[in-house]
């Protein structure tokens, strides 16, 4: 049996793996090949693509919005009157969803 294929990819700077194994992992058949050919030329000349500023904005405002998240969880805590160590611990941790998670969105979509 040959090693198992690793799709793994990093898309938008994340690091993407399949959910699902591979069903068939013999080689593309030429209507496969001339189909990724077309399918990957239509995407380059009609799908603008992030620049790395946009993409690293959107990271910095994901931190930012994360810190404020976190930030307003422990008020929260706070207002409460959990214990100090309870605040302290307490959290959170945002999750992208939809194109932008998986790295397929336009300049200046939503995130």
């Amino acid at each position: 049996m040959p090693p198992p294929i690793d799709l793994t990819a990093t898309i938008g700077g994340r690091k993407v793996t399949p959910a699902l194994p591979i069903v068939d992992g013999s080689a593309s058949p030429p209507n496969e090949l001339q189909f990724n050919s077309t399918l990957s030329s239509f995407i380059s000349q009609n799908v603008p693509l992030e620049p790395v500023e946009g993409i690293q904005r959107r990271e910095r405002v994901l931190v930012k919005m994360g810190t404020l998240c976190r930030e307003w969880v422990k008020s929260v805590a706070a207002k409460r009157g959990l214990s100090s160590d309870a605040v302290a611990s307490a959290g959170g941790e945002l999750f992208t969803s939809g194109s932008y998670r998986l790295g397929v969105h336009e300049p200046g979509a939503d995130i």
